[in-house]
C-alpha cells in the first residue's frame, strides 16, 4: 500500500474502466493518467462536446470475470497488477470513484476446462462467491446494484481459448448431431438462488465460530518416493486445552 503502487492501480483501472466511464459519469473528458501517457493518441473533447457526453448512461454495466487475453497483454499496459476476483472491492470503488451510479452487472462468471462436463464445481463456487460479494456490497457497503447477469447460457467459443474451455451454465455436447444441452451443477445452483431470490437464512448459510474439540487431531500428509517403497507418513498433534 505505498504511494506509487496505489498510483499504478488507479492508473491500471483508469485505462480499463475509466476511459469510458470517467467522461460519461464524471465530467465529459477522459482520466489524467490516459491523457498524460497517450496524449498524443487520445481525441480532445471541446466544452460542448464534454456536456453532451457527460451523463448520457442510465445505469453502469459492468463486465467482471476471468481476462482470458490477459496474458497476451503488454507488461507495460498492466501497471504490475494482478488479477483478482474481487467484485465486491470493484462495485465499491465504482460507487465511489463515479458518484454513486446504479450498476448492472451485465456480465459474470468464471471458466472451467473443455474437458468438464456438468459437474463444474470451479464454476459453481465462484458464481456463488461473485454473488454472495454482490450482496455485501448492497447490504454492507450500500451500493446501488440493480440486477446480475451470469455469463454464459452454453458453452461456445471464447476468443483465442476457443474450444478449450467452458463458460456456460448449459454443457454443450460439441460432438454429437444436434449438438446436446445439459444443464450442468452451476445452472442448478442458479436456479435455486433466483427461485429464493438470494440467501435466505437457513443454517447452512449461517457462519460458524468456535474451537474444535481439545482431543482434535491436525495433521499434514506428504508422499515421496524410495528406492523400492512408496510411503505416506502422516504427522499429527493433538492441541492440548488450556
Amino acid at each position: 500500500m505505498t504511494d506509487h503502487n496505489i498510483k499504478e492501480c488507479q492508473k491500471s483501472l483508469d485505462f480499463v474502466l475509466g476511459w469510458f466511464a470517467k467522461p460519461i459519469f464524471i465530467d465529459g473528458d477522459y482520466p489524467e493518467s490516459m491523457k498524460n501517457n497517450l496524449s498524443s493518441l487520445l481525441p480532445k473533447f471541446t466544452e460542448s462536446e464534454k456536456k453532451f457526453i457527460n451523463g448520457t448512461a442510465d445505469f453502469f454495466a459492468l463486465s467482471f470475470g476471468p481476462t482470458l487475453s490477459y496474458q497476451l497483454v503488454d507488461p507495460h499496459m498492466k501497471f504490475h497488477q494482478l488479477e483478482s476476483p474481487s467484485l465486491r472491492q470493484l462495485l465499491s470503488w465504482i460507487d465511489v470513484e463515479y458518484n454513486h451510479p446504479q450498476i448492472f452487472i451485465v456480465e459474470n462468471g468464471w471458466f472451467v476446462s473443455g474437458t468438464t462436463k456438468r459437474d463444474d464445481a470451479k464454476c459453481m463456487y465462484y458464481l456463488k462467491k461473485f454473488i454472495m460479494e454482490t450482496l455485501k456490497a448492497i447490504k454492507l457497503d450500500g451500493v446501488d446494484v440493480i440486477g446480475y447477469t451470469a455469463w454464459s447460457l452454453m458453452d461456445g467459443f471464447e476468443w483465442h481459448r476457443g474450444y478449450s474451455i467452458r463458460r456456460g451454465l448449459f454443457y454443450v455436447d460439441f460432438l454429437s448431431h444436434n449438438k446436446t444441452l445439459l444443464p450442468k451443477s452451476s445452472a442448478l445452483f442458479y436456479q435455486k438462488l433466483i427461485e429464493k431470490n438470494g440467501f435466505p437464512p437457513l443454517p447452512e448459510n449461517r457462519p460458524i465460530e468456535g474451537t474444535f474439540p481439545c482431543d482434535f487431531a491436525w495433521g499434514i500428509v506428504d508422499n515421496y518416493i524410495q528406492v523400492s517403497q512408496l510411503t505416506k507418513p502422516i504427522s499429527s498433534v493433538t492441541k492440548p486445552c488450556l
